[in-house]
Parts: C-alpha cells; structure tokens; sequence
C-alpha cells in the first residue's frame, strides 16, 4: 500500500530548501520509469487534488495547496519513529492515478431485495447467573497468552474549523467558538445584569439585548432569559416603569444590599449563563456531534474496508466447520436452483484466491453516467443477463461445496470427528465456501442458526447445574472438576450417588432429570454432528469476527456522514424534511458499506454516493406525496412523461394513449389509468375568478350533507307527525313511536313493546291496530299526503 503522503501538495524548490533537505536525510530520489501513487482528501468526498510536478533529485518544500497540471506527484514518506525515510515503494507495487479523469462508474451491485440487508445484531451474552461451563473452567486454568497484532489506526484527514463553520453557516447553524477571555466577558456582563435586576427589581427588553450576545438576540433566546429572570424575582418591561406602576404590580425594589444582590447574582449566574449553550435544535446538535469525526484517506477506507472484510471471512470460516450451517446453505441453493429464492437475495458475488490487494487506478473505468439509469430498457436486460450470470456460477459453485461436504461426511462416518482426514476435508470445504461472498442478510440467518444451537446448549447446562450445585448441593469448584469431562457420561450420576458423599442422598433422587438432560445434550451433539466443546468455539470465533466488523462498519459511517448531509440539502423542498432526508440518506449510507469493495478502484465517496441518492429519491417518492402513489407507478410516470416530451419535440404535438401504448409496448387502457393517477392534486383553497373571496372549494357538492331542500322537508316532516301522534293517546302514540323507531335509536317488537307495558304480544298489536286506524282518518292523513309525493 502506498504510503501516506503530505496533506499540501508540493510547489518548487525556493531558497530555503535547504532546511527541509536536512529534515529529510538525504533528498528521496525516485525512478522516471517508475510511477509513485499518492492519496489526497478533502472536507468534500471525492474531490481530488493534483501535486505539483518537481524535479525528484531536488529537495522542496511543502506550502498552501495550490491547484497543478496532471502528472505523477512526488512521494515524501513519513518519518519513523527512529527518525529514519521510508523506502520508496518498488514498481510492481505502484499503481497510475487518474488526475483530471472524474471518478469511474461503480459496476451495478446485483441486488433484487429493496428492503437491503439488515445489520448483523450483537452477540448475545450470558447475563448473571447464565455461565458457560467452558467459561467456569477457564477461570481455574491458566489461559495462554495469546500473541496480539497491533492494530494500525485508520488514517483520518483533518478537516479545518472553517469549513465545518461555513457547512454549519450554509443551514444557518453558524456557531463561533469563544475564547476563554470571551466566556469570561460574557459572564460579567450577565453578571452585571442579574444583579441590576436584583438591585432595582426590574428591567426592560433594551438592557436584556444590550447584554445579550449579537448572535443570540432572537425571540425565543430572549424569551428564555425572561422567564429565567422572572423566575429569580425580577420583572421585564418594554420600558422603564414610573414609580406608581412598581407600587401597583408590587415590583417595587427590594431595597437589597450590593452584598446581597453581588451573591443573589453569582447563585443564579449558572441557572442563565446555561441558557445561553444550551440548544434543542436536532439538526445543530446533529452536526455538531458528526463534526466531531475526521474524515477518511483513501488508505482509511481501504484500512476499514479491508477489517470489514476480515470480520466477515473470520465468521464464515467458523461457519464453515459446521455442518448444520452447510446444509442450510446447500438447501439455499437448491431453492435457488427451483426459483423459490432469488440469487441476490443470498449471494453477493465472489471472491478469487490470488485477487490482488492492491487497488487499480480509477481511470480504468467509465465514468459514471446518471442518465444511463432513465433508459428502464437496457437497464433491465443488462441486469436480468448480470442474474443469470451470477446465478449459473452460483450454483456451480454450490455443487463444489456440495461435492466437499459429501467428502466430509463419509471421512466422519469412517474415521469419525477430528482425524487428520476429517480436517482436510473440513479445510477444502471452508477454502471452497470462502470463494462465495454471501450477502449480510444470508450471513445474519447462518449466524443465528448456529447461534440458536449454542444457546440450547447452554441452557441445559444451566439447568444441569442448578439441579447439581443449588439443589443436590454439589460444591461449585467439585462440580467444575468433574462434570464438563463427563457432560454426556450417563453413568457419573451414578458414581457420584455410589459414592456415599454429602449430597449423594439427594442426587439419588435426582437421577432422572440429570440423565434426561444428558440425553438431550447427547441428541443435540448428534444433530450438530461437532462435539458440544468445539461448537461453543466455533460460536466464539463467530462473535469475535461480527464485532470486529460491525465496529470497522460503524467507523465508516461516522466518517462519511458529512456526504450524506451534502447530498441531502440537494432535495429540499421536494415534500419530506432535512432530518428525514438525512435519515433516509443514512440508510443508503449503510447499504453502501455493506456492499463496498475495495480492490474495484473508487473511493468509497464515489460508491456511496449512488445509494445515498437512490435512498433519499426513493423515499421522496415513496412518502412525499399527499395522497401516496406506489413507487414502481411513478417510475412508469416519469418514463411516460418523457416520451410524452420527445414526441412533442419531435413533431410538434402531444401524444394520445394509443400512441404512448405503442411506444411503451402496454396496454391501451393501462395507459389511461396512468394518465388519471398523473394528475396533481390541487389544493380546494385555489381562487376562483379574478376576486379573492370565492375558492374552488366553494363549487365542489359535499355528497356528505343534506341538501337544504330536502333539510327542510325532513325538518317539516318531523313536525307534523309529532302533532298528529300528539293527537293520539298517550299509550297509542308511544306504541307507534316504540313500534316505528320514531324519535328512537331503533325500533321495536311486539314482545319488546309487551314487556314495556306488562302486556301480552296480542293486546300490543290491536293497540298498534287501532291507533293506525285514527290516523288513516282524513282531519290527520291529510296533512301527510303532501309529503308522499317527495318522498
């Protein structure tokens, strides 16, 4: 790897070259035919700043960078700790950097699942009380010391305070960092302040501003000091109050000594100075804890990346030792083969063993073309041959691990767990299964599956401990020595009751469930084909590596926060706000390192910057909208609208349905559909004619309400037949009322009405008979006939 070199770019040597030449030893001489590599960084991902070309036999002096031409910068390697020049790389390590090429085109990532891969959770670890018998061993043994690697620290970039302030002053979030003697000014005054308040009783909004801060005179700051004021006992005027309104509202002053209000001032001096620091804005707060984070080298990236990498390969090679986990991989890909899963749901890629490390020069790739993503047609059959592609090697590739894990079994059947043939086998299965680069998703279900083994494993530990130690009475340190060798020995119990030991007595008659446990754990070991020892290790080493890569991975989000924030504020306004921008663009952000490779040649800012965009304009389109369309609808909308577009441009007019049917090869009549889900909503407040007072709101019939004809009629309905039933008698006019649901939520039967009235069913329907009878009368059947018509 290229070392890193000088944060400046390189100018000219000048007079005083001979300084830095002494510095340096010896002036670094580099070969013409040799080309050196260099990384630069900047406050802004994927800008690239070209060196100055020099003489390489001449001593220079680094100053304030300066834009150069295109040509193979210098390398000054960094001191050691002795103080001594690093080598120059040789030639077959450098690699060509493109200078003024932009960034190339990342290669399409393979990936069908919208939803993304979900991050690996963290390792569950047994709470008190939870032991692993393995890990009670371990505290009587003595561990060996195990040789541990420093590891070298991600490079990071410094980011000067300027530009942080002019991102922070760009969202208005602008802060100045005082200096101490700043803060201290700004304390007296407060100070003067509170204890002017204190000494008169009151002050007013221009002595607040006056010892306010310029930049924190704003209505809510200042409406914060008054409450904090009033609190202290001193009132707030928008003038100096005459002495007849500091009587009347009891404000009048105290009458305090400067002693007394020197201390009152110096208690309350903290409870307001903190008002002052203090901010509930989310987004200040946000990229004030994001600027706390350098960010990345290119040598950075390429350090996290390759820990990432490290973590993942250290969980599949556990992975692989398990023969349960094999077997659910070999049943992926037989689903995989019958078209029940799709390949980019479980495999990413694949790696090759001899694959260099070093990464190759961006300028080998396209550069990358947004519009290529507009063209749905060729983009789709381009990824539906990529599929195809990556599914026949897949399965290819399955049938070899296939092949290995047969091999692995018939060695176990004949020579059983561990012999020398079983781990060769074992070995070429794990280097086969690291040729795949399974997907995070995949991992995650792998590692739960056997993470699920181990947690059986040792719950029944648990439980054979508690029925062995707490309720037999076993000693803890007897129950260390002699069960974990003898954890599937069904014949120990029985030892330990022939034994004729205090807690024998008791364990006679807890023969039972011990061996019922050891018989499970023995089933268990049977399924899992590895012994239960070799499992819990195999668990560890898993866990190991997920932390390991799930820390580097959380290192290389912190560090590229800031390009999500610069891609954001691209789409404001557009229906979702800037925290929710950011938010969606955070989950771009962490789908680009999952799936980030190195070794392609770009700069992680370069990969990322494609699912960050496509993060926020799919959620844009997804939740922007008042009334929400699906996201694969405004996708064909869009294409539409720019056929529709073209085809104006080309002759003159707009196209019908038949015509876009043909263009876009879909049916007529889906076309139509699509043209009334197009049509923006518009809002019902939208003035109507050239005066203000009508709205378009005002012309749409609510379908809701009544119409105030037919109101009226029900009103005139309701109150002729309340005067004819009032005509009736009283038990007469409650049976129809009761009967017809009148004036009632509901109406009613005649055994309801009966029971009403302590009647029989029978006398309720002559009663109902008779009173219908009066009403057929003409003096009251009259006054309805002229509402049947309406009716």
């Amino acid at each position: 790897m290229p070392s890193k070199t000088s944060k400046k770019p390189i100018a000219k040597p000048v007079k005083k070259a001979a300084a830095v030449t002494k510095k340096l030893a010896k002036p670094l001489t580099v070969d013409k035919t040799k080309k050196a590599t260099t990384s630069k960084a900047s406050a802004k991902p994927g800008l690239k700043v070209a060196a100055k070309p020099v003489k390489p036999t001449k001593p220079v002096k680094v100053i304030s960078p300066v834009p150069t031409p295109k040509k193979a910068p210098l390398v000054i390697p960094k001191k050691t700790a002795e103080s001594k020049p690093l080598a120059a790389k040789p030639a077959a390590a450098t690699v060509d950097v493109a200078v003024k090429k932009k960034p190339g085109r990342p290669a399409k990532v393979l990936e069908a699942d919208a939803g993304g891969a979900k991050r690996g959770r963290k390792p569950k670890i047994a709470g008190e009380g939870e032991e692993d018998l393995s890990d009670v061993v371990a505290e009587f043994e003595e561990a060996p010391v195990a040789d541990v690697t420093e590891k070298v620290k991600p490079l990071r970039m410094k980011i000067s305070k300027a530009k942080e302030r002019a991102l922070m002053k760009e969202f208005g979030l602008d802060e100045t960092v005082l200096s101490e003697e700043d803060i201290l000014k700004r304390r007296m005054r407060l100070k003067a302040l509170i204890k002017l308040g204190k000494t008169r009783g009151y002050l007013t909004h221009g002595e607040i501003s006056d010892h306010l801060p310029d930049k924190v005179i704003d209505a809510e700051t200042l409406e914060a000091v008054i409450l904090t004021l009033n609190d202290l006992g001193v009132a707030v005027y928008e003038q100096t109050p005459d002495a007849e309104s500091l009587l009347i509202t009891s404000n009048a002053p105290a009458g305090s000594t400067e002693e007394e209000a020197e201390e009152a001032a110096e208690a309350a001096l903290s409870t307001v100075d903190s008002e002052f620091g203090r901010t509930t804005d989310p987004v200040r707060m946000y990229m004030r804890e994001m600027g706390t984070v350098e960010l990345l080298t290119r040598e950075g990236e390429i350090e996290i990346a390759k820990r990432i990498e490290g973590g993942l390969m250290r969980m599949m090679e556990a992975i692989s030792e398990s023969p349960a986990t094999i077997a659910e991989i070999l049943r992926l890909g037989e689903e995989i083969r019958e078209g029940k899963v799709v390949i980019s749901t479980v495999v990413d890629g694949f790696t090759v063993a001899d694959e260099a490390d070093d990464y190759v020069a961006e300028e080998d790739f396209d550069e990358f073309d947004e519009e290529d993503d507009d063209d749905g047609k060729g983009g789709s059959k381009a990824l539906t041959k990529k599929l195809e592609e990556l599914k026949t090697e897949a399965l290819n590739r399955f049938d070899k691990i296939a092949i290995h894990f047969e091999k692995v079994h018939k060695t176990y059947d004949k020579e059983g767990y561990g012999t020398p043939t079983y781990m060769k086998a074992q070995k070429s299965l794990s280097e086969e299964l690291m040729t795949v680069r399974f997907t995070a998703k995949s991992i995650e279900k792998l590692c739960d599956l056997l993470r699920g083994q181990v947690l059986d494993v040792r719950k029944k530990e648990r439980e054979l401990r508690r029925i062995i130690v707490e309720k037999c009475g076993m000693p803890q340190e007897t129950f260390i020595k002699d069960f974990p060798p003898n954890l599937l020995n069904l014949k120990w119990v029985e030892k330990q009751v022939a034994s004729g030991k205090s807690w024998s007595v008791v364990m006679a008659r807890n023969i039972p469930p011990i061996q019922e446990l050891q018989t499970k754990l023995g089933e268990l070991q049977a399924r899992v084909v590895v012994p239960l020892l070799h499992l819990k290790d195999i668990n560890k080493r898993m866990n190991e590596g997920e932390t390991n890569s799930r820390d580097a991975k959380k290192e290389m989000i912190e560090a590229n926060l800031r390009l999500v924030i610069s891609i954001a504020k691209k789409y404001t306004n557009r229906g979702l706000q800037f925290l929710d921008l950011i938010q969606e663009g955070n989950i771009g952000l962490m789908k680009a390192v999952d799936k980030f490779e190195y070794r392609r040649g770009y700069k992680f800012s370069t990969y990322a910057t494609w699912w960050i965009r496509q993060a926020i304009t799919r959620s844009i389109a997804d939740q922007a909208r008042t009334i929400r369309i699906p996201v694969h609808m405004i996708e064909t909308i869009n294409k539409m609208n720019r056929l529709s577009r073209q085809h104006l441009q080309e002759f003159g007019f707009e196209p019908d349905a038949s015509v876009l049917a043909e263009k876009m090869e879909i049916p007529e009549d889906k076309i139509r559909k699509i043209m009334k889900i197009a049509k923006e909503p518009i809002s019902m407040e939208t003035p109507i004619g050239d005066d203000d007072d009508s709205h378009l709101g005002d012309f749409i019939e609510d379908g809701a309400n009544t119409a105030p004809l037919e109101a009226a009629m029900q009103a005139g309905l309701r109150d002729v037949v309340k005067d004819i039933l009032d005509s009736l008698t009283p038990r007469e006019a409650k049976v129809l009322r009761m009967r017809f649901g009148i004036e009632m939520s509901t109406d009613h039967t005649l055994e309801e009405v009966g029971k009403q009235f302590d009647v029989t069913r029978e006398r309720i329907r002559q009663i109902e008979a008779k009173a219908l009878r009066k009403l057929k009368h003409p003096s009251r059947s009259d006054k309805l006939r002229s509402f049947i018509d309406t009716l």
